[in-house]
């Protein structure tokens, strides 16, 4: 049977959630003939954008991605298809820098419009809603290196002891071991040159505990 091309797939969800063309192009930030353009398989949006796509209009990331992934290569047999597109949960945003110290963050409402890139998913990750942050400084030596990326879940609940990334109430961001202390939060560096750091837990903003820890580059 004849695999669905990926303009009808694109057009099939875009009416599912109710949308024009124009509506699309306008919740992406783009001109309403790019969508028309996916539709009638003129230009494919590139990974970043394509998952965009899935999220707003609720739409499953795997099925998106084989029909662009046939429609641009017709004729492949079936195992030809890319294992990481098969995978039952998206990559992973990378939603910015952050410093194992100090830095700007970027917000965590809607992760995929903040993202700068993609990571793909380790195979033993199933939390659906985490993020990636590349680490800059020395804080945290040896656990977590400069180049590093950490992720962190935006879902699971942060423990005593935990490594988490930590953003205050003005912006501040950090990647610190987290211990509660009645009203406030004792922030802790593995790297013993790093003093110790009180904050009461009205100034947290986000508390993420970090899942995993990847070394060198995406």
């Amino acid at each position: 049977m004849e695999s669905i091309r990926f303009g009808d797939l694109l057009a099939f969800y875009r009416e599912q959630a109710g949308f024009t063309q124009k509506e699309l192009a306008d919740r992406l930030g783009i001109q309403y003939q790019q969508v028309s353009a996916y539709e009638r398989d003129l230009t494919y949006p590139r990974k970043g954008r394509l998952i965009q796509l899935c999220e707003i209009l609720n739409a499953p990331y795997p099925e998106l991605a084989e029909a662009k992934f046939r429609t641009q290569n017709p004729g492949l047999p079936k195992q030809a298809f890319p294992y990481e597109s098969k995978r039952k949960l998206p990559p992973i945003p990378l939603i910015g820098l952050a410093a194992a110290g100090k830095g700007l963050f970027p917000n965590l409402e809607g992760t995929a419009s903040a993202a700068d890139d993609y990571l793909d998913r380790p195979d033993d990750l199933r939390d659906e809603q985490v993020y990636g942050v590349r680490v800059f400084g020395d804080s945290m030596l040896p656990v977590v290196k400069p180049g590093s990326i950490v992720i962190a879940s935006l879902e699971a609940s942060c423990q005593n002891g935990d490594l988490a990334v930590v953003v205050t109430q003005d912006g501040e961001a950090m990647i610190k071991l987290v211990y509660y202390k009645g009203e406030e939060l004792l922030l802790k560096s593995t790297n013993p040159a790093f003093p110790d750091r009180s904050l009461p837990r009205s100034q947290v903003l986000h508390l993420h505990p970090v899942v995993y820890i990847r070394m060198g580059r995406v």
